[in-house]
């Protein structure tokens, strides 16, 4: 028996339920809370060695225990404490498992007898199916973000921690357990380029002055090359000063739709046959030169080249050789150029190049250096002969802040009807 009116007192007014057992095993006490959790009587209990007829206890494994695994039985032969195991009782009439924490410890006598087991549990079930239900959770936004091919990471912003999903490491070439789950490697991982505006877009979020933190930034790859990453991410938690605590978002291997998007990009400025800039994209380059030589009061000159008697090298060789020939004078007129100079097809054989920094005289030596270039140029024709050709350039250049890019572009096409009418093959220069 539990000795003390007070101790009886108190146990009964405990939360959590109580049983005694004699060393038998049997029970000699237990309080209303064990009662009302097992959902039995003080009577059923009292005296009984062994669980209720039909009951039985499981593992969190689903194993059932035999009965010398029962806790009591446990401490009885081992003469130690049981703490915290999770049990899950099955009892006729019952639907479905009440789990609970039972812990167990032995009370000895002065003689070091053993005197009596108390046995104490609390009803886990609401914990337990919200466990369930986390983990089932868990489990479908795994199989989400591998349908949607997505890497996940989460960052314990106090910890530096940051887990990682599988797909992160292998979106970059590495196995899971190859990756660190540091910001550091991120970092690292990010282009030189973008690391800075990658992690000025965070501390955005991080500082409360945008919701999420959106961006496409490169990262490299394993084998060097680098991949376009999509990265989307929220603050996922804040502590009670608003300081975050946990941020989490996701990454998307968007790389080829990058270079897709690229590759339009280009082909909406450049000729498709000689791969210089198309019309539309030299004026639009043009008109923001020649407005920066004004801001600056820089010099700038422009190029108008033709080819001598294109149609005659079209109607003796064919178009296959035109386009041929247009594309060696592209080839070795860009070999020619500067980086800053801008070069463009305005139709047919007629092409403009635009000089920045670049006076009147320069120009003109520019235009007979291209002159030369093409005059020492050929291309086959049907049958392997040599088929060459020639150019004529008019050369002009900026003298008012009145002046635009239609203003140079007449200005270089008369020089350049001067070298046609001249004889061809030569540079005219229109000074203004």
């Amino acid at each position: 028996m539990v000795q003390g009116v007070q101790d009886v007192e108190l146990l009964q007014k405990l939360h959590v339920g109580i049983v005694v057992h004699a060393p038998d095993a049997s029970v000699i006490f237990l309080n209303a809370r064990a009662c009302e959790l097992l959902g039995v009587s003080k009577g059923d209990m009292l005296g009984a060695q062994d669980l209720m007829p039909g009951w039985s206890l499981k593992q969190e494994d689903d194993r059932w225990l035999r009965p010398d695994e029962y806790p009591v039985n446990r401490v009885i032969s081992s003469r130690l404490p049981l703490a915290e195991q999770v049990l899950g009782v099955v009892r006729p009439g019952h639907e479905g498992v009440t789990w609970a924490m039972v812990s167990a410890f032995p009370l000895f006598d002065a003689d070091g007898a053993l005197e009596k087991v108390v046995i104490s549990f609390h009803d886990v079930s609401q914990l337990k199916h919200t466990e369930a239900v986390l983990k089932e959770r868990a489990e479908q936004l795994r199989l989400v973000l591998e349908g949607a091919d997505l890497g996940l990471w989460d960052w314990n912003i106090r910890s530096g921690e940051v887990k990682r999903n599988a797909r992160w490491a292998t979106m970059l070439g590495y196995t899971y357990e190859e990756i660190e789950h540091t910001t550091m490697q991120w970092s690292d991982f990010v282009h030189p380029d973008d690391r800075e505006r990658a992690w000025a877009s965070i501390i955005e979020v991080l500082e409360g002055r945008a919701p999420t933190h959106k961006l496409e930034y490169r990262m490299q790859h394993k084998d060097g090359s680098y991949r376009w990453i999509l990265d989307q991410a929220s603050v996922m938690q804040r502590d009670e000063a608003g300081r975050p605590v946990r941020m989490c978002g996701t990454h998307a291997d968007v790389t080829e739709r990058k270079l897709m998007e690229e590759e339009i990009a280009h082909q909406a400025r450049t000729d498709y046959l000689t791969g210089v800039f198309n019309r539309r994209h030299f004026m639009a380059l043009a008109t923001a030169e020649i407005e920066r030589a004004k801001r600056y009061d820089s010099d700038l000159s422009i190029l108008m080249l033709d080819v001598d008697r294109f149609k005659r090298i079209n109607d003796r060789h064919g178009h296959r050789v035109g386009d041929a020939v247009l594309r060696a004078l592209c080839k070795g007129c860009q070999a020619a150029l500067r980086t800053p100079d801008v070069f463009g097809r305005l139709g047919g054989e007629e092409f403009a190049i635009l000089l920045p920094e670049t006076d009147l005289e320069a120009a003109a030596e520019v235009a007979e250096r291209l002159r030369l270039v093409a005059a020492d140029a050929s291309v086959p024709d049907e049958s392997g002969r040599p088929v060459r050709f020639t150019v004529s350039i008019g050369v002009s250049a900026m003298v008012s802040d009145d002046d635009d890019i239609g203003t140079l572009l007449n200005a270089a096409d008369w020089a350049l009807y001067a070298a046609k009418n001249a004889g061809r093959n030569r540079v005219q220069v229109l000074a203004r």
